[in-house]
């Protein structure tokens, strides 16, 4: 079952995004408490967090995809061309369902970079960054939301300067998208996040999982990961920012049991006050909770709708073999 609200408001009189460039995670947070989250009448239109991991990866595995998104959208070409590429893969060849994204991994870098460098220079320069879009409404949004950032980047690079702390490291920084073109371009590339992420693991042989998990809306760090857990080789994290709601895409060599390290991070989120999975349900991968079981089965009590959900029986009535 799938409901949609949809909620109609105001086209903003004038808009600005921005991509903002931070040292350090705590200092990123500071950024979404003090400045995006300041007052819930000031909200800024969007807010979306990328790691460098997430901006090396794009460029390196999405850039073919960012530039179909930005010139042809998501409507009825891009579909086609996804059915395309699924009937690639459902061909009855060893190389089929790896051909397509091989093919756009080897060809990525003959293209050229699909966001202007001044916004991508400071993606691989810096361990973390927002790209944050604000509109004014009428009422001086959009002004006090820049009194807040101006307010708050001069009140940590002060400080940074007066401790000795920007010698050798990094000052807050931001560039700002001067035209439809590099706000298009913007949202492009941060939509074909997982879709870079999996054309990224195939094209250099590896093996990947794909999380998305809510936090606290005060919990401002990166939930570790086990002592026993295995060294990712990635660790792609980006996320709507202004709910707290992350996505993870976590690369490892060929050979690691994915499966345990998927149950050991999921485990690993909710120590820290955490729920996985966030937005995409359950599925067949994750155990609901004993409550949701329930609540699903008086929905439908004949096992009809999604049998096999949240670790729920796959026959009739939630029979078992």
């Amino acid at each position: 079952i799938l409901a949609t609200v949809h909620d109609t408001f105001q086209a903003p009189s004038k808009k600005r995004m921005f991509w903002v460039s931070f040292p350090d995670m705590e200092t990123t947070a500071a950024f979404r408490r003090e400045v995006c989250l300041d007052n819930p009448a000031d909200l800024p239109i969007s807010c979306e967090y990328l790691d460098r991991d997430s901006v090396d990866i794009i460029d390196r595995s999405g850039r073919i995809a960012t530039y179909l998104i930005r010139y042809l959208g998501t409507g009825d070409i891009m579909g086609y061309l996804w059915n395309v590429k699924s009937a690639i893969g459902e061909l009855p060849f060893s190389w089929a369902p790896l051909f397509c994204d091989k093919f756009l991994h080897v060809f990525n870098n003959w293209v050229p970079e699909a966001i202007p460098s001044k916004f991508l220079n400071k993606g691989r320069e810096y361990d973390h960054n927002c790209m944050v879009a604000v509109g004014e409404f009428g009422d001086g949004t959009l002004d006090r939301f820049m009194e807040r950032m101006d307010a708050f980047i001069k009140k940590y690079n002060d400080k940074a300067s007066a401790d000795d702390v920007s010698e050798g490291g990094k000052m807050i920084t931001y560039v700002e998208a001067e035209s439809q073109a590099d706000i298009t371009a913007l949202n492009a590339f941060r939509f074909v996040a997982a879709l870079a992420f999996k054309t990224f693991v195939v094209g250099e042989d590896l093996q990947g999982i794909s999380v998305d998990y809510g936090l606290p809306k005060n919990y401002e760090g990166v939930p570790p990961l086990a002592d026993s857990a295995v060294k990712p080789l990635k660790r792609m994290r980006y996320s709507h920012f202004g709910c707290n709601v992350i996505h993870e895409d976590i690369a490892y060599a060929l050979g690691v049991d994915t499966h345990t390290e998927h149950m050991a991070f999921k485990q690993a989120v909710e120590v820290e006050g955490g729920k996985l999975p966030a937005e995409h349900g359950h599925g067949t991968e994750y155990r609901a909770p004993q409550d949701t079981q329930k609540r699903w089965m008086n929905m439908d009590p004949l096992n009809v709708l999604n049998p096999g959900i949240g670790g729920l029986s796959y026959l009739p009535k939630y029979g078992q073999k």
